[in-house]
């Protein structure tokens, strides 16, 4: 397909799908005048370089995916609440048309430098992929904010201080970035469900935690840089169920919480001590490739979960 007809006449067209159409290069004019057009998705159409006014009160989603020749953000409604422009050429999303917007995704846009000035309505933001090299210390005032997604950012260096409680984020990834210090203020993300920093190979410390962070559940630190985690940390995560250290060179681990269920040490070859998880009734072990480790307690403690396990329902799995 080259090109659409005029769809001026479809005045009842709610959705509108364009998937895989290589040579499209333009989409119709005639699709302003769509007074019901609440949805319009585009993927995969590699040459496609122009759009029409989209200023529809109606129109609330724009999907343009994989669309590689688009490099401007196209003029839309005030009203868009979802706006995705993934993989995409386009270098920034005006303030204007980011106004009111819930959702915003720009994964894989690498002409993207700068962190976009959004509203304070957005909920979920996807900036994976991107070159933007700074997060702005206004991100604490999104409160509405749920989802951050910068993973793959190989320019992002440091996260900014959060001054006060961010009471909305549910999940920040902040995977494959070249950040090498995570502020101690990560503890005022009240809500923070997910916290990802795996890959980040030049984060060598991890901060130490005062308040009880009650939400958090998984702690992805996997292939970092990290050499210790305090024990003060561990005591405040009162909720977190799985943490994945594998591939850092870690020494020890003390005091770990124990609602624990969950810990992936393999290829940790500096590990040397673990402690503390003779008090943790249900939880996964794998220990593959830590040859620096003293397998002795933890075999003795083994032993003495099996004996407790005759009691009562806990279990204790060990991998070396």
């Amino acid at each position: 397909m080259t090109e659409l007809p005029d769809l001026s006449m479809a005045k009842n067209l709610v959705y509108l799908e364009l998937k895989k159409c290589p040579s499209l290069t333009e989409v119709p004019s005639s699709l302003q005048y769509l007074d019901k057009l609440e949805e319009l998705e585009l993927k995969y159409s590699y040459n496609l370089r122009r759009f029409p006014m989209l200023d529809s009160k109606v129109l609330r989603v724009l999907r343009i995916s994989r669309c590689l020749d688009v490099n401007t953000c196209p003029t839309i409604s005030q009203n868009m609440k979802w706006l995705q422009l993934e993989e995409t050429s386009i270098k920034e999303v005006p303030q204007s048309v980011a106004s009111k917007l819930e959702r915003l995704y720009l994964s894989g846009c690498p002409e993207v430098t700068k962190f976009p000035e959004i509203s304070e309505e957005i909920e979920k933001l996807k900036l994976r992929g991107t070159a933007i090299k700074e997060v702005p210390s206004s991100i604490q005032f999104l409160t509405r904010l749920r989802h951050l997604d910068m993973s793959g950012c190989s320019k992002l260096e440091s996260f900014p201080e959060i001054t006060g409680p961010m009471k909305s984020l549910v999940e920040l990834n902040l995977s494959k970035t070249s950040i090498k210090e995570l502020p101690s203020s990560i503890q005022f993300l009240t809500r923070l469900y997910v916290l990802d920093m795996s890959g980040c190979s030049k984060l060598e410390s991890f901060p130490e935690i005062t308040v009880p962070m009650e939400s958090l559940h998984f702690l992805q630190l996997s292939k970092t840089g990290i050499k210790e985690i305090p024990s003060s940390s561990f005591k405040h995560m009162i909720s977190l169920r799985r943490l994945y250290l594998h591939g850092t060179p870690i020494k020890a681990l003390r005091e770990l919480p124990s609602s624990l269920q969950t810990l992936t040490t393999h290829d940790c070859a500096s590990l040397e001590t673990v402690t503390s998880i003779i008090n943790i009734s249900n939880l996964w072990l794998d220990f593959t490739n830590c040859f620096k480790l003293d397998q002795k307690p933890l075999v003795a403690a083994m032993h003495l979960k099996i004996q407790v396990s005759l009691s009562t329902s806990s279990f204790f799995l060990l991998s070396f």
